[in-house]
């Protein structure tokens, strides 16, 4: 929001008192303090380096008397702000328009480390297209080495118009008070991706970058073969507060006569964290199998369903019995409301039976829109009303895959990171208070990695 006088002027009064000395430079910021200066450019570029092409007008502005004109060839302007901590959660937020259809404005943020050099990894954008002004805002994690940020607003030449930036804002985030989601998951499959330190380092950067603060990373053999990449990892993964647990699955083994496949597997996950030092271990166990990929799936869904309800149940006692204290989830797709099972002598609706087994959910809720008919939030909404009477928590999946032969609107592959963004911050806001609401997760890594903006 734009500063009034009155703040305007103590602002004034502050300065003058840090320039002579009687108040000390503050180096860590309270959340909701505004970091930038002069964001909304009342003060035209005052606080702003002017790489080219920016001026400021009062006409059109969202909000105060000013904004931020970029264009029309390649413009921009940056402010580098200290003080900022790693591993710590900010919030970036502004209006923007362009002038014609076609423009492209962008504000954005990079992290940077004690001498000013940006960090890979660490640059972060919203992106405005619309001829009327939007407001966007994102959230994002400082990566390890973060010293200071550079806020910055930039247009490439594009097709000649006009850019407009106003109302910047750059906040510590206001931690999470534990009421609504707070998990944002990421599946991580290829066992390419812990095999070297260089390789773990990439993935816990990136994470840190996205705010990822829980990963489903892939097991199968490979931890019996080699379980000190998983060490390795995990501590890694823990020293940046993220959880990790153990994935892994295959739709056959739902099969009553496969069930010892899964068993022996998750078996190999309770030695693994009994031989490993309290901060190697797996915080928990995540199944992926998916009956109804089976070719019988049509004709015997009933049997399928069942088997898979009976390992999922096997599951839990082995933890139970071994005194493990991970958890154990598992994926399911949003579209387990529509049939009931019966199981154990009660009939129900599919997600129920699942949720009441499992410790949590997460759901495979895979569209590239967030409201509306056959929507996101519309799919996962009995999931999480569910979750909310019986006290478990629902976690929201979206996919980044473009997954061959499937339709268009199950990804956000085409559409690209930043429109992704926006349609989770409508899920997480119209979730976020539900009981039932854990929170968000991404499939899968090595797409997100390399997804459009």
């Amino acid at each position: 929001m734009k500063t009034n006088v009155v703040g305007r002027v103590l602002k004034v009064w502050v300065a003058l008192l840090l320039l002579i000395g009687v108040l000390p430079v503050m180096k860590s910021y309270a959340a909701e303090t505004n970091l930038v200066t002069n964001g909304g450019f009342e003060s035209n570029l005052a606080s702003w380096s002017n790489w080219d092409g920016v001026t400021t007008v009062t006409s059109p502005v969202y909000e105060g008397s000013r904004a931020a004109r970029l264009g029309t060839g390649e413009s921009g302007a940056g402010q580098i702000i200290d003080g900022i901590t790693p591993s710590t959660k900010y919030e970036l937020s502004g209006a923007g328009r362009v002038s014609v259809t076609g423009e492209t404005v962008i504000l954005g943020v990079d992290c940077l480390d004690v001498n000013g050099v940006r960090l890979a990894g660490g640059k972060f954008e919203l992106f405005y297209t619309t001829t009327a002004y939007a407001p966007k805002t994102l959230t994002f994690t400082t990566i390890p080495g973060t010293a200071k940020l550079q806020v910055y607003i930039y247009k490439n030449p594009n097709i000649g118009g006009y850019g407009y930036i106003d109302d910047i804002s750059l906040t510590q985030a206001t931690p999470d008070n534990g009421t609504g989601g707070g998990t944002k998951a990421l599946w991580v499959w290829e066992l390419s991706d812990l095999a070297t330190p260089a390789a773990r380092s990439e993935l816990i950067q990136f994470s840190l970058s996205k705010g990822i603060n829980m990963l489903y990373v892939n097991t199968g053999t490979n931890l019996t073969t080699n379980p000190d990449h998983y060490r390795a990892f995990i501590a890694q993964a823990h020293a940046n507060n993220m959880q990790v647990e153990a994935l892994d699955g295959q739709s056959d083994w739902v099969r009553a006569e496969n069930h010892h496949i899964p068993l022996g597997r998750l078996q190999d996950v309770i030695d693994y964290n009994a031989a490993s030092a309290v901060n190697e271990r797996f915080d928990g166990i995540h199944h992926d199998n998916e009956p109804y990929t089976l070719p019988d799936w049509s004709t015997n869904r009933q049997g399928l369903s069942v088997d898979y309800l009976n390992l999922a149940a096997k599951s839990q006692q082995l933890l139970t019995s071994s005194g493990s204290s991970m958890t154990f989830s598992g994926d399911i797709p949003f579209w387990y409301d529509t049939f009931s099972i019966t199981h154990n002598g009660v009939t129900k609706e599919m997600h129920k039976h699942v949720q009441d087994v499992m410790d949590y959910v997460t759901i495979m809720d895979y569209r590239d829109f967030a409201e509306g008919p056959d929507g996101i939030i519309q799919n996962g909404q009995n999931e999480v009303d569910y979750g909310s009477t019986i006290g478990k928590k629902v976690v929201i999946g979206v996919e980044t895959y473009d997954v061959p032969g499937d339709p268009e609107f199950v990804t956000f592959y085409q559409e690209g990171e930043a429109y992704m963004n926006q349609e989770l911050e409508k899920v997480d806001a119209y979730f976020t208070g539900s009981d039932g609401y854990g929170g968000l997760a991404i499939h899968y890594y090595t797409t997100y990695k390399n997804m459009l903006p």
